[in-house]
């Protein structure tokens, strides 16, 4: 049986639309997290990032005491269902570019898996000499698929 998505679920912190920019930064540095998600009935309605602090509150000048998150948020967030094979997990990450990806079940938000926690995943791996061979084959391109 191949190893699902459920297996990276890791606590996930949500927030509401409706609490502003500054209160979710907050959140997310005192959670030391690089994103929330934003949640209506236990399902996800969007994501704030770093990126999105960056990119579309901080480069715009707009306030963070006044803008709310629901403004600034990426809408419809991609997510991966729990019972989906980790390969998919893993070629969403990398595919789209993201750096976080909410996890459901049937709809409903169960977790989120990082980048953070994809790295310290392949640290506990790599520390077995086993897999080091594998590592230098892909990142010198003979391990890469064609």
């Amino acid at each position: 049986m191949p190893h699902t998505a459920r297996l990276l679920v890791r606590e996930v912190i949500t927030v509401t639309g409706g609490e502003t920019i500054a209160e979710a930064s907050k959140i997310m540095r005192d959670n030391r997290i690089g994103a929330v998600i934003v949640a209506e009935n236990d399902r996800p309605v969007g994501i704030f990032t770093e990126r999105d602090l960056l990119n579309k509150v901080v480069a715009e000048g707009v306030d963070p005491a006044k803008a709310l998150v629901k403004q600034y948020m990426t809408t419809n967030p991609t997510t991966v269902d729990a019972s989906e094979p980790l390969d998919k997990v893993f070629a969403t990450l990398a595919d789209a570019r993201f750096r976080h990806l909410p996890i459901t079940d049937q709809g409903k938000l169960v977790g989120i898996i990082s980048m953070t926690d994809i790295a310290g995943i392949l640290r506990e791996v790599f520390l077995q000499d086993q897999y080091t061979q594998y590592l230098v084959d892909y990142l010198q391109g003979t391990g890469r698929k064609k």
